[in-house]
């Protein structure tokens, strides 16, 4: 299969297939080897399907990989919906910054996909840079959801939104930095900033008033 951007699905038979669950196995390959490094073989074979399939399902090489970044977006709900239409303020983003920190790899792991495809394909494929800087909008908004929470509920000083989105955008930049470094294998790096972040948090709450 070309990675040609340009090839319409072709028209035949009903798909007698899951495409969920077609794309979800290419998320899977993609995310093992890279984009370049992952042929077609090997998405035909990740999938079950045929590389006629594969065409007539997504287009091409690269459309297997907009679905991919599609389903990695909606994986994410799980993460990032606390943060997004949580309540608690900081409990919701601690809770976020645990997660981040369970799920941090262990060397040899392929790390976060978003980040991995941003440094690899983006620099010369525009719409998969729009696509990771989507992504990274939805992180930032997502952490500036729980600061505005927190402020609200007296947990943060008052701040402009300005300075929430400002702190946001320094939250989201560490957490690239812990996905590009677990990727690299430096672990240690990675767990390090995490709790670095937890304590900036703290050193950012208001002690709650004495009874």
């Amino acid at each position: 299969m070309q990675d040609d951007r340009s090839v319409p699905a072709r028209r035949g038979r009903p798909r007698s297939f899951d495409l969920d669950a077609a794309t979800a196995a290419a998320l899977r390959a993609l995310w093992a080897k890279g984009y370049e490094a992952t042929t077609v073989e090997d998405l035909a074979a990740a999938t079950g399907l045929s590389p006629s399939s594969l065409y007539a399902a997504f287009g091409s090489k690269h459309g297997v990989l907009q679905a991919a970044l599609g389903r990695y977006d909606r994986d994410r709900d799980e993460l990032l919906g606390p943060l997004e239409h949580g309540t608690a303020g900081l409990d919701d983003l601690r809770g976020f910054l645990d997660r981040i920190r369970r799920g941090v790899p262990e060397p040899g792991s392929p790390g976060c996909f978003m980040v991995n495809t941003a440094t690899e394909v983006a620099p010369r494929d525009e719409r998969i840079a729009e696509h990771a800087h989507r992504y990274r909008e939805r992180v930032r908004d997502a952490v500036a959801a729980a600061l505005r929470r927190a402020a609200d509920h007296g947990e943060l000083p008052d701040m402009a939104a300005e300075e929430i989105l400002d702190r946001a955008r320094l939250i989201q930049a560490a957490l690239y930095g812990v996905q590009v470094a677990a990727r690299s294998g430096a672990t240690e790096e990675a767990l390090a900033t995490v709790a670095a972040l937890e304590r900036q948090i703290e050193r950012w709450s208001v002690a709650p008033a004495a009874a």
